[in-house]
C-alpha cells in the first residue's frame, strides 16, 4: 500500500502516530504527551482522541498490543497501541509532504 494514499493526516492523527512511535503507549500518555508537548495548551477530549485512534487502527496505521510488563499498573488497567510499519511509513511521507509546504511558504514569502 502506498503511503502518501493516506495522506493529508489530520494533525490530531499525525501527533498520535508521532506519539505512539516513541513505543507503546497508552490514551492518557497519549493525551498528556499532546497537551503538554511544544506550548500546545488545548484540551484534548477522550472521545476525540479514542475516535481518532480507532480510526488509525482501522486504517492499520496503529494496532493495540500488550501492555509493556513494566507499566502496568495494578487494578488501573489501559489499552496500549503502538504504530504499525505502515504507519510509520505514512508519518514519514506526511512530514516530508509538510516540509515541501514550508519550503513552498518560504519561497512564497522571501522578498523578490
Amino acid at each position: 500500500m502506498d503511503p502518501t494514499d493516506f495522506l493529508p493526516l489530520h494533525p490530531l492523527e499525525l501527533r498520535i502516530l508521532l506519539v505512539a512511535s516513541e513505543g507503546p503507549t497508552h490514551g492518557y500518555r497519549i493525551v498528556k504527551a499532546i497537551e503538554h508537548g511544544e506550548g500546545d495548551r488545548r484540551k484534548l477530549y477522550p472521545a476525540n482522541l479514542y475516535r481518532r485512534i480507532r480510526d488509525l487502527g482501522a486504517r492499520g496505521l496503529l494496532v493495540e498490543v500488550p501492555p509493556p510488563p513494566s507499566e502496568e499498573p495494578p487494578g488501573r488497567p489501559r489499552t496500549y497501541f503502538a504504530i504499525t510499519a505502515l504507519g510509520r511509513e505514512v508519518v514519514r511521507a506526511e512530514v516530508a509532504r509538510l516540509e515541501e509546504q514550508v519550503r513552498y511558504a518560504r519561497r512564497a514569502m522571501s522578498p523578490g
